[in-house]
Parts: C-alpha cells; structure tokens; sequence
C-alpha cells in the first residue's frame, strides 16, 4: 500500500546504510525530495534514476532549517498536504510505516495537528496493535515526523536562524504558540539512534577512568550552547515550564560532552563563541 504523502531527507556524507534506509519508505510515498549537504556530489543511480526521487545538491551545508523550508514549500507547490521529514539514519519496519500512515489518515481533529510523530529505538521493533494509543507533546524530533502542510506558512516555517539544533522543537513550539498539538503515537516505532556512545575518561575523573558514553563535538556543543540561550529568550514567556525544562536538558547534554571532550580547552572556546554569538545576534551557520 502507498499513501500520497511527500517526503524529504537531507544527507550529509552518506554512507551505504544511510542510503538503503530510504528503501524502507520509498514504497510508501509518492515523492521524496533528497537535499545533499555534502561538498560532493552523490554519485547513485538508485539516487539519479529513481523517477520518484527529486535530488538537491549545490556544495554548500545549508544545515536542516533552511532545507526542511525549501522541501516543504516545493511540497506545497506540488499539491502535497503532508511531507513526512527524515534523518539519513532513520528507517522503518514495512509494518510500522503502514500503522503510521493509516493512523494519521484516521485521526481525529487532524486539521489541527501540526505534526505527527513517533517513539523511536535502536532496533527495529514490529508494531503488533491495531489500537491507536497517542500523546499531546511539547516537541518531536525532525525525524519521522509528518508536518501537516496546511498549517506550514500559519506556523511561520523552520526558524532559519538556528541552522542545526533545536529546529524541530522550535517548530513545535511554534505551532502550540498559534494552537495547534504535536502527536506522538505511542505504540508504533521507527529505528533511530541520537548517537552511538564513545569510550573515553573525562576530566572528573583525571581521565583516569573511561566510561561509555554519549558525547557531542565541540561544534555541536557550540550550535547548542548558542541556540538554547536563542530558545528561551524566544519562549520562555510563553511556555515557562517547558523551557526551564528543556534549558535544563540541553545544559546537562552539554556539561557532558565539555567534560568528556578531548580537547576542554577548545570545548570552553566553543562555548565562550556561542555566547558572544548569541549576544551579537550571529546566528545561522558559524562564522569561523
């Protein structure tokens, strides 16, 4: 079964398996539209000459704000109401995917649900319920969330200033901003993982003792850093709790990865940058 729901994914120095995960929705989709961060060209004739394929690539890392609006509005220009967003690194089971869509199809109120999502694994686990069990969340991440299109450009689209981290939530926050819900299907799953965990001592410990864990680069720690300030200076008034409580969540993500990162010095040079940057409102991709 396909559905007619139009799809995107933005690659960035794809691997093998990044490209076969596209095989586990294709089918079930209409159009997928593909945006290449790389520097190079992807060479692929599963890629090139797939008819129902649309490929991007200029050279340049345009991060995931800015592609997510370019796919969305061609989305909409081609007569699509849902685009389904995914990570290189997401995939689904035949099963689930079909669950998911029916789902949506099905659901109540639907005109004001800015996105559907679902809960996500490190394996693939099959979906064995008819039943329809959901949530009302603050946020979803990009991945495998389906965005009604019909309320895109009343939600303002992915805010172009955060580049990568944290779009996905303040697009959500967004759209409870103008009145509309987030859902999470709870009894339905997709295979993703938000990093695979390091072997490393941390300066807690005099990097005497190595433990497993999951830590960000000082690049990544740096878009963190600056667009969590940009976050809760933007919707601290209007969602107080939420944003303490992510501010929180990033800010214990973040200790971490200075403290396991191999090289602090340069971690702390990172985080110094991102606060500067906040406060001369660079935002958008780092300025080196």
């Amino acid at each position: 079964m396909s559905f007619n729901i139009a799809a995107c994914v933005i690659l960035y120095n794809p691997n093998i398996e990044d490209l076969q995960n596209i095989t586990s929705y294709l089918p079930k989709i209409s159009k997928l539209y593909v945006y290449d961060n790389s520097a190079t060209k992807l060479e692929s004739s599963f890629i090139n000459e797939n008819e129902k394929i649309n490929y991007f690539w200029d050279g340049e890392n345009h991060g995931i704000s800015i592609r997510l609006n370019q796919a969305s509005r061609l989305a909409i220009y081609e007569g699509y109401d849902k685009l389904l967003t995914m990570d290189q690194d997401s995939s689904f089971l035949e099963e689930n995917i079909e669950k998911y869509f029916r789902d949506i199809e099905n659901f109540k109120d639907s005109e004001n649900v800015a996105n559907f999502g679902l809960e996500y694994n490190k394996e693939a686990i099959c979906c064995d319920s008819n039943e329809i069990i959901f949530e009302e969340v603050d946020h979803l991440i990009t991945s495998c969330s389906v965005i009604n299109l019909n309320l895109f450009e009343k939600i303002g689209g992915f805010d172009e200033n955060l580049f990568i981290d944290g779009v996905d939530i303040d697009y959500c926050y967004a759209a409870m901003k103008n009145g509309y819900k987030n859902i999470q299907f709870k009894n339905n799953y997709f295979k993703h993982s938000l990093g695979e965990p390091v072997r490393r001592a941390s300066i807690v410990s005099f990097y005497l003792i190595k433990k497993n864990r999951i830590v960000h680069s000082n690049l990544r720690v740096y878009y963190m850093y600056r667009n969590i300030l940009y976050l809760e200076k933007k919707y601290s008034t209007i969602f107080p709790e939420i944003t303490k409580k992510l501010v929180k969540n990033y800010i214990h993500h973040i200790k971490r990865s200075i403290r396991y990162s191999e090289n602090i010095i340069t971690a702390y040079k990172y985080i110094l940058k991102a606060n500067r940057d906040f406060k001369n409102h660079k935002m958008g991709k780092i300025q080196l």
